[in-house]
């Protein structure tokens, strides 16, 4: 591991019952001071050359969460984390772009239900290839081998993280009884 300025967090990692602190948990004080570094860093990277299309990050979060299903604004402002105002102003955006399309639920006709436009799904796959060319000459450092591990353990980060956050906002009966009532 490489030597850093100790607890780049600013925060010291807790002492465990024997004073001391553990390898894990100056592994995990690195990871959060590391992840955030090369998320900015690969984002810079990757985005810089992509933002020619005129479409912004955020735009791009929201055509990506769209990619294969039709959703409401409540759930796509669930899948981003941010409030039904915010993703609407971006999705107003996208409909004005003919990347997003809004139709009626066919169940309840009272219910929009947004989706990629055709343009939008070639404008997503071309993002996604531009993405991924740019991402393999970066990956190049790695073996076959560390690229099997990362991909593995980021698909194990992935899982643990949507599991808990289907927990976290998973709607209680009462939320549920308040909205039917509305």
């Amino acid at each position: 591991m490489t030597k850093s300025a100790p607890y780049s967090t600013g925060v010291a990692p807790e002492p465990g019952p024997t004073g001391e602190i553990s390898a894990r948990e100056l592994l995990v004080d690195r990871y959060c001071e590391l992840q955030p570094q090369l998320q900015r860093r690969l984002s810079t990277l990757l985005h810089g050359e992509l933002r020619e299309d005129g479409v912004t990050d955020h735009q791009r979060l929201v055509l990506s969460c769209l990619r294969g299903q039709s959703v409401t604004m409540r759930e796509l402002a669930r899948q981003l984390g941010v409030g039904e105002s915010a993703t609407t102003a971006v999705v107003d955006r996208l409909v004005r772009q003919n990347l997003v399309v809004r139709h009626d639920d066919p169940s309840d006709r009272r219910v929009v239900r947004l989706a990629l436009s055709a343009q939008g799904q070639s404008v997503l796959a071309e993002l996604h290839s531009a993405a991924c060319r740019k991402t393999a000459s970066l990956l190049a450092v790695l073996s076959d081998g560390q690229l099997t591990q990362l991909v593995g353990i980021m698909e194990t980060l992935e899982a643990a993280a949507t599991d808990q956050t289907a927990t976290r906002l998973a709607p209680t009966a009462q939320e549920d009884e308040h909205k039917e009532q509305e």
